[in-house]
């Protein structure tokens, strides 16, 4: 049997360190890789998810703005026709006053509705949807744009689409991408 000297022994220990420092060298390279993985990952997944929030602020909401002034128009043209109804019915009618003074008030309650709602269309602010001021200007310039974000969103929807399929296989790789660090990080450990 053999005997080491001290010098022997004290080189084979460098030795075994140096091995052990490679090993754990490249265990940190690969573990920084991975968290830089990691990081990328959660930063796109973060992105991808902006963008669907900016979506439904940039389509999903000026439509149910528009869509509610289009409802405004609706009402106010619905008590115009009330109101040319009534005339009719005052001017073609052979009415007693008490009947007559009785159409006159419901015109004049349905003139007042008609302005309520227009007043309400023409006081809304549009700015920050970008919208034209003269975009407001009738019901059928209002539909005009709402089909156009109609548009728009048919268009998103498949960009949509993109970005939750994005997000779906960031989420599907993302827990082998933890595995791994921390299988790293234990075996650094070690």
């Amino acid at each position: 049997m053999e005997t080491l000297t001290i010098e022997e022994k004290v080189k084979n220990a460098e030795i075994l360190i140096d091995q052990k420092n490679e090993a754990r060298f490249e265990i940190v390279q690969r573990l920084e890789k991975r968290e830089f993985d990691r990081f990328h990952m959660l930063t796109e997944l973060e992105g991808l998810s902006l963008e669907i929030e900016n979506f439904a602020v940039n389509i999903k909401e000026p439509i149910q703005y528009l869509q509610g002034a289009v409802d405004e128009y609706k009402a106010a043209e619905e008590f115009t026709n009330q109101i040319n109804s009534l005339f009719h019915r005052l001017k073609n009618g052979r009415n007693p006053l008490t009947e007559e003074k009785q159409i006159l008030r419901k015109i004049k309650c349905a003139q007042e509705q008609r302005d309520k709602y227009s007043a309400y269309v023409e006081a809304k602010t549009w700015s920050h949807w970008r919208f034209p001021k003269v975009l407001l200007n009738s019901k059928e310039s209002v539909q005009s744009h709402l089909d156009r974000l109609y548009n728009e969103l048919e268009g998103g929807s498949k960009q949509q689409k993109a970005y939750y399929s994005g997000i779906h296989q960031l989420k599907k790789r993302l827990p082998a991408v933890e595995r791994d660090i921390s299988y790293l990080q234990k075996k650094l450990e070690k």
